[in-house]
């Protein structure tokens, strides 16, 4: 019998710190840009989970704002909803 253990390309690591992210949204044929705020529980060498109040989906892609005030590109691979919440797992590009 197999062992049944999470299996990952990349190591996560638990963090805790504010992420500030945008993202432009067609909305009923207008383009709404859209700022909002989240926090980082997680990193890894291709990507990170945070929580938001704001609803992604997955495919919406994302300009998360790192430490130095520049913009990194991320791209949302998923998305669950707890008690309001939304947790995301997004892939960012290099």
């Amino acid at each position: 019998m197999a062992e049944n253990s999470e299996k990952r390309r990349h190591v996560r690591i638990g963090c805790d710190m504010p992420l500030s992210f945008s993202l432009s949204i067609l909305e009923y044929r207008n383009l709404k840009h859209v700022e909002a705020c989240g926090n980082i529980v997680d990193r890894s060498g291709a990507g990170m989970g945070f929580f938001t109040d704001f609803q992604l989906e997955p495919g919406h892609i994302l300009r998360l704002k790192d430490e130095n005030d520049s913009f990194i590109a991320a791209k949302v691979k998923w998305v669950s909803e707890t008690d309001g919440k939304y947790r995301a797992g997004v892939f960012i590009y290099k």
